[in-house]
Order: structure tokens, then sequence, then C-alpha cells
């Protein structure tokens, strides 16, 4: 009988112990709980469906961070340093946005949430800007994208 009743405790509490645990425990996940996509992704003028960079990384030696589809650059951050924290986007050059010209942001931030491993996270929102008609904002996230 005592074997029993320890198969019963093991087999009730095993499962709520895999269950309470969560395989996340460095903070890398999205707001709904799942792990973040990697890659950098934007999106302009408040639009909540963010475009996948095809191609990004970070340029340690300039402390920039670079996005690009089709091999063009369409992002470009330029920062004081690469420490998590966050950093003022109205310093003219410091975010810019390639379509069809320039669009260089005038306000905003830039918060780096994570820095190891040889790799970096954070997010973006560049609240106003000049350069290119129709663009108004541009937001977005990169996740894990490596430093070179």
């Amino acid at each position: 009988m005592k074997n029993v009743i320890k198969f019963l405790s093991v087999s009730v509490l095993m499962p709520l112990l895999f269950i309470s645990c969560n395989s996340d425990d460095n903070g890398d996940s999205n707001n709904d709980g799942s792990p973040p996509q990697n890659g950098f992704f934007y999106a302009e003028n408040g639009e909540t469906n963010l475009t996948k960079a095809d191609n990004a990384w970070v340029n340690g030696d300039y402390n920039s961070i670079i996005a690009q589809n089709g091999g063009n650059t369409v992002v470009e951050i330029v920062l004081a340093n690469l420490a998590e924290g966050t950093y003022d986007l109205s310093v003219p050059y410091a975010f810019t946005y390639v379509k069809g010209g320039l669009w260089e942001a005038s306000a905003g931030t830039l918060t780096i949430t994570k820095n190891a491993g040889g790799k970096l996270s954070g997010t973006f929102d560049a609240t106003a800007g000049s350069g290119v008609s129709g663009v108004n904002s541009v937001k977005g996230k990169f996740d894990n994208i490596p430093i070179n």
C-alpha cells in the first residue's frame, strides 16, 4: 500500500513540477511568453505588423546596428556604445531609415535589453523625423542579432 501511495504522489506531483518550470530562465521571451524570433523587425507609421529584415548584424567597431533587405540597407542605427540601457535617437545620424531616400529620426529612443554571448537584443521607437515624404515614425525590435 505504501508503494501505491508513493507512486500516486510522484505521478501527480511530477507533471506539476514540469508545468511550473520555465525553460526560459534568461528573460528571452515575448510578452505572450513565447520565445523571441531572432532577427531585426521594423514598421513605419504605427503599423502593428513588423517586417523582418533579410539580414542584420552589429558592427562592434562602430557601435552600429545594420539591417538589410535584398542586400540593401533599410535601417542603420549608430550608438555611443552597446551597453544595456536606453539611448536617445534625436542625435543627428543616430537613426536612419532608407526608403526611396534617407529618413532621419529627430526624436525617439532605443533600448538595449541584452548584450551577451556575442548577440544584441532590444527595441526602438523613432517617434519623429524627416527626409522621406509619408514616413512619420519607425519602430521595431531586434533579437539575438550577431555582434561582428
